[in-house]
């Protein structure tokens, strides 16, 4: 198996931080209020108005992150406190530390810029129907428009049902609510740079497929990226039930009851597989049509799950010019049929340690599935993890380190950068053949 690592590259993307300016407003008119008390700089009542509208404001505009589970009660302690005229010595204290520790929470929870494309191209973008499901068009222009932004997550429903599932795959499970209020900001995330419905110019076509509980706009610094090439990026959003076991059968994994080496554990991992197949098979029909629609040879990119599905549709379709796999998850593939030989080249890009994940497979899986292809490249990029490929890394890098899916937080450009050095020669490439 041609394997490869990355270790230096002569141009990486800058990585620049978002300054947090309305949060550290807030944090400093709450102090500021505060010492007004004991000081009187400002006219009491004053102070006291503008740091309230400005704190309901942010709530109602960008009420999210764990920030905000810092900054709440620091407001509540001092409204509170300021209501008794400071008589209590022990809500003062909790108040003072409070507000001093959302200074701390916000410096070290960093949100950073997107990257900017590099090609020559402006990008467009158009969303169009297809096979009854959403597709994102990616594509050269050469037009600015008025409107150069969307939200990039535009499914509430689908995103409502993320939240239901990610209280299944948490140990202490919070309340509704809280996980909502906790991730209502990913329904805030904007994608901008874009010149919505500007004339397109035509370019090779590149396939997307997202991965498991993902939404196709969470990669747009990828998907911008080719379309400023020159590329016309066509990604579908596929979407499927993600918790398929029962409370009572996740416990049982939890509790190690069940693993990958007792009959317990095998009998809900062909549980897994047989859902996960049956899911994947929709996938590629859905895949099938965008290809029709499209109707000439393309490249296909995807990841995890949507690397499986790219890789399952190279094998059946001859329309491929290439094929781009992050992170693929091949559990959702039948083992007899990883072998099925694959005509046009793979590109695939691995994590550190997707590639390791024994209760899936995976060391077992590649070595069935790439074993048997003659055109593959396989890549691993050192220190990287799963969804270093997708937004969020730049959205919620800190969240996600909590949950040890992103180590190196100030590394994060420097892994896009790999990314899509290594992706843009090889597409390049296909687009040639």
């Amino acid at each position: 198996m041609s394997q490869i690592s990355i270790i230096e590259l002569s141009v990486v993307i800058k990585q620049t931080q978002i300054i947090p300016i309305l949060d550290l407003s807030i944090c400093s008119i709450m102090l500021i209020s505060l010492i007004n008390d004991f000081y009187s700089i400002l006219v009491d009542v004053q102070i006291n108005i503008i740091y309230q509208g400005l704190f309901i404001i942010y709530f109602y505009f960008k009420q999210h992150r764990l920030t905000s589970f810092v900054q709440l009660p620091a407001f509540c302690l001092l409204c509170q406190s300021q209501y008794q005229h400071h008589e209590s010595y022990l809500l003062l204290f909790l108040a003072i530390l409070f507000i001093f520790g959302s200074f701390a929470i916000v410096l070290i929870m960093p949100q950073y810029k997107f990257p900017q494309p590099t090609g020559q191209y402006l990008v467009g973008f158009k969303e169009i129907t297809v096979a009854n499901n959403k597709v994102s068009v990616y594509y050269p222009t050469l037009t600015k428009t008025k409107q150069n932004w969307i939200n990039s997550c535009r499914n509430k429903d689908y995103v409502a049902q993320l939240y239901v599932d990610f209280q299944h795959v948490i140990k202490h499970r919070p309340p509704l609510f809280i996980i909502k209020w906790m991730m209502g900001y990913l329904n805030k995330i904007r994608v901008e740079g874009l010149q919505v419905d500007a004339p397109q110019i035509d370019g090779p076509i590149i396939l997307f497929s997202n991965g498991l509980g993902g939404l196709k706009d969470h990669y747009s610094i990828f998907l911008k990226e080719w379309a400023s090439q020159g590329f016309v990026v066509y990604a579908m959003q596929q979407e499927e039930i993600t918790i398929i076991l029962t409370e009572e059968e996740i416990r049982s994994v939890r509790n190690k009851e069940a693993t990958i080496h007792n009959e317990k554990g095998k009998i809900l991992l062909d549980k897994i597989k047989l859902v996960r197949n049956q899911q994947l098979n929709e996938r590629v029909r859905t895949f099938k049509e965008l290809l029709n629609y499209v109707d000439q040879d393309v490249i296909l990119i995807g990841h995890s799950f949507g690397g499986a599905t790219a890789y399952r549709t190279a094998q059946l379709e001859s329309r491929i010019k290439g094929i781009v796999l992050y992170d693929p998850w091949f559990l959702p593939i039948k083992w007899e049929d990883l072998a099925h030989e694959i005509k046009c080249p793979i590109l695939c890009i691995n994590s550190d340690t997707f590639k390791l994940r024994e209760e899936n497979e995976t060391p077992q899986r590649y070595e069935q599935g790439f074993g048997a292809q003659k055109q593959k490249l396989i890549v691993e990029i050192k220190g990287t993890q799963h969804l270093c490929t997708t937004d969020l890394v730049y959205v919620m890098p800190f969240e996600l380190s909590i949950f040890d899916k992103l180590n190196h937080l100030h590394h994060i450009a420097r892994t896009t950068s790999y990314h899509l050095w290594i992706t843009n020669r090889r597409i390049e490439y296909y687009s040639e053949q």
